[in-house]
């Protein structure tokens, strides 16, 4: 009797602790601004207001400001995070943790967004086509779920990715403007080799070399593929990971193909490097950020300084690992993130008459938001 009552009362002692302990270090302890870890932008202290007060947003901020600034926050996600794990769970924030511990994000079909950016990339297509005799190639790339669905856990549920590129590319066979490509045969074709990260939703660079040699019906054997093929960190913890935060999960490997690096590049304007990698990347939390410096809304390449052929590109971050291999057939690579660069594509096209060609280049999970407006 003894011994339950003082378990109840350590019990008891400890709850009490732990209430009036984590708003008191909360209050004491400086406020983050983003957990990079977690890819994601805390909330702040919210300002008090009568406003404020009377709509309920006061209360409603201040709720996600305790969760957000809460002391050892990454510690207790990794913590509560494994003990799901134990118990079974195997979906954490809509990525799945499969065979091996390999982590697959959920794919869902959006139609509506979809729909939009095939109706807004014909609009970019047809102007080009019209005004510039430009023609345009839409390149779509699946991500890792669509390869190792034997990998998933027995309750996993995702939408068919090969359905989904037979629908866009349907969407476009009538329009002599715009081609359809995806690399996903060639991809299947190559499942076995290191060709997505495990912890991160991109793809490697020797996936992407292997969709540049396909797109471009170049030959290849495994002598071309890891020649030059170089280890730049092995310590990589990418999106997936800050969604699962699973301490048993290991860090991926980032290779990249050395002799297509030393190319001038400029970036939004008012940067340029003599090099198409940013091996300070490799020292923060988004090592992918090594390719073409980041996330950049507005890019240049100077490629091969014989060729005259340029080349628009309408990309996200999926492009980044394979626009290094378009140094070997344009002069001069340009590159717009639809997400971050509203451009004036008429102004643009009157500037640079020697463009020729355009690429929009996304990966599939990418289609399932709206990117071109």
């Amino acid at each position: 009797m003894k011994n339950k009552n003082l378990l109840k009362i350590i019990t008891i002692a400890f709850f009490l602790v732990f209430i009036f302990s984590v708003p008191i270090i909360t209050l004491f302890t400086e406020d983050k601004k983003i957990s990079e870890i977690e890819n994601k932008i805390l909330t702040q202290l919210p300002r008090i207001s009568f406003e404020n007060i009377s709509s309920k947003r006061f209360m409603k901020n201040l709720d996600n400001y305790t969760s957000d600034q809460f002391p050892f926050r990454t510690n207790f996600i990794k913590l509560k995070n494994t003990y799901n794990y134990i118990i079974g769970q195997r979906e954490f924030r809509d990525v799945y943790v499969g065979k091996d511990n390999r982590l697959m994000e959920e794919y869902k079909f959006n139609k509506e967004s979809v729909d939009k950016n095939i109706s807004n990339i014909l609009k970019f297509s047809s102007y080009m086509y019209e005004s510039k005799n430009i023609k345009s190639k839409l390149m779509v790339v699946p991500t890792s779920i669509a390869f190792y669905k034997n990998d998933l856990p027995e309750f996993s549920i995702t939408n068919n990715q090969k359905d989904s590129l037979n629908y866009i590319n349907n969407s476009i066979l009538d329009y002599d403007f715009l081609s359809f490509y995806t690399p996903y045969n060639v991809l299947n074709k190559n499942k076995d080799k290191y060709i997505y990260y495990n912890t991160d939703h991109h793809w490697t660079q020797l996936g992407a070399y292997i969709s540049y040699l396909d797109m471009f019906n170049y030959k290849y054997d495994d002598k071309i593929l890891f020649n030059n093929y170089n280890k730049v960190s092995d310590n990589f913890y990418g999106t997936y990971y800050s969604k699962a935060l699973l301490p048993m999960i290991k860090g991926d490997l980032i290779y990249s193909y050395s002799d297509f690096n030393n190319f001038k590049i400029e970036i939004d304007f008012d940067k340029t490097y003599n090099n198409l990698y940013d091996t300070n990347k490799l020292n923060g939390k988004n090592k992918y950020q090594y390719f073409l410096h980041g996330d950049p809304s507005f890019a240049v390449i100077y490629g091969d300084s014989n060729n005259t052929n340029e080349v628009i590109v309408f990309k996200d971050s999926y492009a980044h690992s394979l626009l290094p291999f378009l140094t070997n057939n344009y002069g001069k690579i340009h590159i717009i993130d639809p997400r971050y660069y509203n451009i004036d594509l008429e102004d643009y096209l009157n500037q640079n008459p020697n463009i020729n060609e355009a690429l929009f280049i996304n990966n599939i999970q990418s289609f399932n938001y709206t990117l071109y407006k």
